[in-house]
């Protein structure tokens, strides 16, 4: 199976189950289960660009974590 063809069924596979997440049938946890399950299936890495993880999550979001005494994204470096 080609990179091309995997990604193509990780992501019509991913769009069944986040449905099913939006009708309640299974829960966020869930779905983050399945995610991984299925990139592993489809050989996709954990840091693919491909992946449906939700990185604009305000906890998972890199733009507000503190650097070097810093906090990027807040107005005058103020928490």
């Amino acid at each position: 199976m080609s990179k091309e063809e995997a990604i193509l069924r990780y992501k019509t596979s991913m769009a069944v189950f986040k449905k099913w997440r939006s009708e309640g049938a299974i829960t966020d946890a869930d779905l983050l289960a399945i995610d991984t399950l299925l990139a592993e299936k489809y050989s996709l890495s954990s840091c693919s660009i491909f992946l449906e993880n939700d990185l604009l999550c305000g906890e998972k979001r890199v733009i507000d974590s503190t650097v070097k005494g810093g906090s990027y994204g807040k107005k005058n470096n103020q928490n």
